[in-house]
């Protein structure tokens, strides 16, 4: 049983509901609440959801999940020692032919179920999405602070005067917060179903702040602005290896100098494989994980005088088959 921590002088009468103290615990312990009695309990000792998402959070049952997870993704030294072949480099064409692929995988979710595509839970099933949509645009606003964090910690902070590209913005759901951080947001996306979604969910106050684009062309990639920022979350994972390449050279490309990249790959699954030919004859149209070792990824970063301020494991991926890695770069 998970028992919040009570306040000193509860209020009469807290502002949540039943729904969202359910919610509450599906997405920060992936479980029911355990009885009547503890929704009972939230209800009268907290006044709001980020009260209540707080004692979450300071639970020991949330605590030992995060600390199991962080000593399970604990690998054997030698377990990289012979990876598994992956091809990364392709001539134009194929790489093409591949973003095509991607494209139709996404056009087809973003029709059929645009905000599970997203984050891949029930709460954002279209049926389930309008009960749970705070939690959903929360999230976006979590990654923005957690940008903050990194360049903070950095002593780098970012002015509000830039433009920032958002490569794979989805629905919007981190577009949201970015406009209202920054002066322009360039938010791309190789889905227009996504992009419709995206463009409803932007405040009128600050929709002159946001250009969408699509990116479902390799010509697309070089007609892009300059840019001062790079944010891309959840997004390269999806594409081939080829393809993460390609995005990331010609993304890195465009990065103004003095600029940062803020992104996030897969770069490690003992077990994933990708050769070109192989994947061409079995490839489906369904959301696929992919990885870019971190090799490939200073590889590029080195070709556009790009240097790490820091690299971090993020477990985004909510999985421990795959290591996923955020990197912070900037650009000399």
């Amino acid at each position: 049983m998970t028992f919040l921590t009570s306040k000193t002088s509860p209020p009469a009468n807290a502002g949540l509901t039943k729904a969202e103290v359910v919610a509450a615990y599906r997405w920060l312990l992936g479980r029911e609440p355990e009885s009547e009695d503890i929704v009972r309990y939230a209800l009268e000792n907290y006044e709001n959801q980020n009260e209540l998402r707080q004692a979450l959070r300071e639970s020991e049952e949330f605590v030992c999940g995060i600390s199991s997870l962080v000593f399970s993704r604990r690998f054997p030294l030698d377990l990289d020692v012979n990876p598994q072949p992956i091809e990364v480099h392709g001539d134009a064409e194929a790489v093409a032919g591949l973003l095509a692929h991607v494209e139709e995988t996404w056009s087809g979710l973003g029709k059929e179920d645009p905000y599970w595509s997203v984050i891949t839970h029930d709460n954002c099933r279209l049926d389930n999405f309008e009960r749970n949509q705070e939690q959903f645009w929360n999230s976006g606003e979590q990654e923005v602070v957690r940008l903050e964090r990194w360049m903070e910690r950095n002593r780098m902070p970012l002015p509000a005067s830039l433009t920032c590209l958002e490569f794979g913005c989805g629905v919007g759901r981190i577009t949201r917060s970015l406009c209202q951080r920054f002066d322009h947001v360039l938010a791309c996306d190789i889905s227009e179903a996504h992009l419709q979604r995206a463009r409803q969910a932007i405040p009128a106050e600050v929709s002159d702040k946001v250009t969408f684009l699509r990116t479902d062309q390799l010509r697309t990639l070089d007609e892009l602005p300059s840019f001062d920022l790079l944010f891309s979350i959840l997004v390269l994972q999806h594409n081939p290896p080829p393809v993460m390449a390609y995005i990331l050279d010609k993304l890195l490309a465009r990065l103004r100098p003095g600029g940062f990249a803020y992104f996030q790959v897969v770069t490690f699954n003992r077990h994933y494989r990708f050769m070109l030919q192989e994947y061409l004859a079995a490839a489906t149209t369904e959301m696929e994980m992919h990885v870019l070792p971190q090799r490939y990824v200073f590889e590029i970063a080195a070709r556009h005088h790009c240097e790490a301020v820091e690299v971090n494991p993020d477990n985004l991926t909510g999985t421990i088959e795959y290591v996923s890695t955020t990197f912070l770069l900037r650009k000399a």
